[in-house]
């Protein structure tokens, strides 16, 4: 045989795997086993859409209540009237449709004795959709009927889809409102914030020129005066280089304290800025009241006092030492210039209850009843008065309690009463109390 002459077979192809199609769930409520079986017999291939059925049996309205929670998704139920009452299918209704809200499933009332339930009267009286007598619901007819149902079924299930669609839109857009509002009062109350700080640092502002115009109007008086003076000794006495150099050196001394006094006020100034910065790190107290206590050394050495410090070598909490120095340097300071000449200042430090402590102790004039509740206020002059002509601006005492509040702390006063001086004791977390309050 020749090539040409065999035939080759070809084995048809395999019949592709069935493709899963989406099921419409159907409830047949029927007390007749008759009924079921015809019903899917009559239903049998059905197809709407490509979709095919889920019939699904009770046979009382106890069973189809069960079946109902089990099978929420059914599309439509085909309902018998008389059951285990001569009611129990209209029953049936009314806790479908009041009881459990399900407006979507759709019912097909059909009954076997249609003069026991009137057709008039039930579907006026109860949410049906369809009433048929099992006489007259041929295969035909049935199939009629339940595609109607199917389709309605359908549309009010995209009803109630776009429904909830707009619910959960409103939903979303009342949350993107209430975010923005949220966003616009948050943004307005800073906008009220900062027109508020803006407001209290120009009437600040106000306040220091007021002060430096005050304060400043006696040095440069004292300039001048001493200048006229020593105009005269030049002019008249050209050989008097004493006494010249005497006045000169008085003009010198009344410059270099307008200068400390304008350095002292705008280093106030900036101090006290509405956002103070505090950075914590690990701090020896000891060494930052050390350095305050040698800074102002030479200025109690100009007033012959005695200037002590007491603490142990070394003692760490968290804190911002810059700060912490310049507010322990405002209580010394202060008792430098309240204290009389050949007073004695001591300033101590040390640990108990967990919290670390500075205190400065002066021999001063003390404090009066009414300096106390005006003591941590700004730009306050107490009743004592710096006994070496010292200038006060009001703020030390302010700006110390503020550096002290920033850092969780808080500062004690004690005066015995006049002329026994006081106290000013700064307390403030140390060690590992420090540590778990950063925390």
């Amino acid at each position: 045989m020749e090539q040409n002459d065999v035939l080759s077979v070809v084995d048809d192809a395999p019949p592709p795997p069935d493709i899963a199609l989406p099921r419409q769930k159907i409830a047949v409520v029927d007390d007749d086993e008759a009924v079921h079986e015809g019903t899917r017999f009559a239903l049998a291939g059905y197809r709407l859409n490509g979709a095919g059925l889920e019939i699904l049996s009770a046979y009382s309205a106890a069973e189809a209540r069960e079946l109902l929670r089990a099978h929420p998704d059914i599309a439509v139920m085909l309902l018998d009237v008389v059951m285990e009452t001569d009611t129990s299918g209209l029953d049936l209704v009314d806790h479908i449709r009041r009881d459990m809200g399900n407006e979507t499933l759709r019912i097909i009332l059909r009954t076997g004795q249609p003069g026991q339930a009137p057709e008039r009267d039930v579907v006026l009286n109860y949410d049906i959709n369809d009433y048929k007598a099992k006489t007259e619901l041929t295969a035909d007819k049935l199939f009629t009927a339940l595609t109607s149902a199917l389709r309605g079924h359908a549309q009010l299930r995209r009803i109630v889809d776009l429904q909830e669609e707009l619910r959960q839109a409103n939903r979303d857009l009342e949350h993107r409102v209430q975010q923005r509002t949220a966003e616009l009062l948050a943004a307005n109350k800073r906008v009220e914030a900062q027109w508020a700080r803006a407001r209290r640092a120009s009437a600040f502002q106000n306040e220091i020129l007021g002060i430096v115009a005050h304060d400043l109007k006696n040095p440069l008086s004292i300039i001048m005066g001493r200048t006229e003076i020593l105009r005269e000794i030049m002019r008249g006495q050209a050989a008097l280089e004493d006494a010249a150099t005497n006045q000169i050196e008085r003009i010198r001394e009344s410059a270099r304290r307008l200068t400390a006094m304008v350095d002292a006020l705008i280093k106030d100034a900036m101090t006290d800025a509405l956002d103070l910065p505090v950075h914590l790190d690990p701090t020896d107290i000891v060494a930052v009241v050390q350095e305050a206590v040698e800074a102002n050394r030479p200025l109690a050495q100009g007033k012959q006092q005695t200037l002590l410090f007491e603490g142990p070598g070394r003692l760490d909490l968290l804190g911002d030492h810059e700060r912490l120095r310049e507010a322990v340097d405002n209580l010394v300071s202060n008792a430098v210039k309240y204290s009389p000449p050949g007073g004695e200042i001591v300033v101590s430090a040390g640990e108990t209850g967990g919290e670390a402590y500075v205190t400065v102790r002066d021999s001063g004039p003390g404090l009066l009843p009414e300096d106390f509740p005006r003591l941590f206020g700004r730009f306050q002059r107490l009743s004592a008065r710096p006994t070496g002509g010292e200038n006060s601006t009001g703020l030390g005492l302010f700006i110390a309690k503020r550096i002290v509040d920033l850092h969780g702390g808080r500062i004690e006063v004690d005066s015995p009463g006049p002329g026994m001086g006081a106290s000013f004791t700064i307390w403030l977390q140390s060690g590992e109390t420090a540590a778990e309050a950063a925390a």
